[in-house]
């Protein structure tokens, strides 16, 4: 798979403004039947939410490197630093935006984190590669970032055998990822979440009884109230299978999964150009904050291939889409979110 992908990189740059131009016009629907055909849609949505379920935590560039590796690890000059002080970059294989998490020995107890977003226009990778799945997701979630439960939702593109589809979505821990929306969108493709669709979502934690947190996870997409969801969970406080509330992320990910234990392998991630989002808040010890006003930890996430020698994408960049960008500090510098917490990831490569 890293060979095929590799080999492909070229090609995938030299052509993704004008897959842009046709996702835009026809997204979905230039396979024909084959794209609202229920086998085939109920095979996609089965590829997407293995896929988003088999890794969902970060996976640091740490993870597997040699220990003589010495990543890069930024921080803003003085003049630059939000209310909260200091924006470190850590990179990751598979996320890419922001986390806030403690900045000391005291765990921060985050009971609530929120974002809005818009989909993005997303293109599926080119001949001869048109059949290679490729993913984005975008999520606010509690926890994944330091620890390995999750408690997540948001909107995903998938490419899966030369068609494009859209998802809403959440993962409970421990349970995997669940796709919802209406049953014409589940099975038929009809209806679903498209680009430009406007996204909010948020999950809360309340206390709840017997050693366990109550959680609710709430989407809306205001363009299409018909995809809209709502579900509640618990999850023990206590013990091996203990959700920790110890972060608070705003994320763009492409999957990751082990076929061999310890051993990662990565999906390709969709050209999506710039996203992000137009605003992130969270709620940790019973204190209200945006996501860069939060008094704790604030990370920001660039993306890197799993060679680790370059970005797929960088936030806060300032230059066009597809830029060739070596894996250095210089070349993806942390920059803080705006006053409201929002931030753009702009694309770089795709694996």
């Amino acid at each position: 798979m890293r060979r095929l992908l590799a080999g492909s990189l070229t090609a995938f740059l030299g052509v993704s403004a004008f897959l842009v131009v046709a996702s835009a016009s026809s997204p979905a629907v230039s396979l024909g039947a084959r794209a609202q055909n229920p086998a085939q849609v109920a095979k996609a949505r089965a590829a997407f939410e293995k896929y988003m379920s088999a890794h969902a935590p970060r996976v640091s560039t740490g993870g597997w490197v040699s220990p003589r590796t010495k990543l890069p690890r930024t921080k803003l000059p003085e003049a630059a630093k939000p209310v909260s002080g200091t924006v470190t970059s850590q990179p990751s294989l598979n996320w890419s935006g922001f986390a806030d998490t403690s900045a000391t020995s005291t765990a921060d107890d985050f009971t609530n984190v929120s974002g809005h977003w818009t989909i993005p226009w997303v293109a599926c990778p080119p001949r001869p590669y048109q059949t290679t799945g490729a993913y984005i997701a975008n999520w606010v979630g509690i926890d994944g970032y330091t620890d390995s439960t999750v408690e997540q939702l948001g909107t995903g593109a998938e490419c899966f055998e030369g068609v494009l589809y859209y998802y809403v979505w959440y993962e409970m821990f421990p349970g995997g990822t669940v796709e919802e929306g209406t049953p014409a969108c589940i099975t038929y493709n009809v209806d679903c979440p498209r680009p430009g669709d406007q996204i909010s979502a948020s999950v809360t934690v309340t206390p709840g009884t017997s050693g366990e947190n109550n959680y609710k996870l709430s989407l809306t997409d205001y363009s299409r109230p018909q995809e809209s969801f709502s579900t509640t969970a618990t999850c023990a406080t206590t013990g091996a299978n203990a959700c920790a509330d110890s972060s608070a992320e705003w994320i763009i990910e492409r999957p990751a999964y082990e076929p061999i234990a310890g051993l990662f392998q990565f999906v390709p991630l969709v050209y999506y150009g710039r996203t992000g989002f137009e605003s992130g808040s969270l709620v940790a010890n019973g204190r209200a904050s945006s996501l860069g006003g939060f008094n704790g930890a604030v990370d920001s996430i660039p993306m890197v291939d799993d060679s680790i020698s370059y970005y797929l994408d960088c936030p806060g960049q300032q230059g066009p889409p597809g830029q060739v960008l070596a894996f250095t500090a210089a070349n993806c510098p942390a920059v803080p979110p705006s006053h409201a917490g929002g931030f753009s990831v702009t694309w770089d490569s795709g694996f």
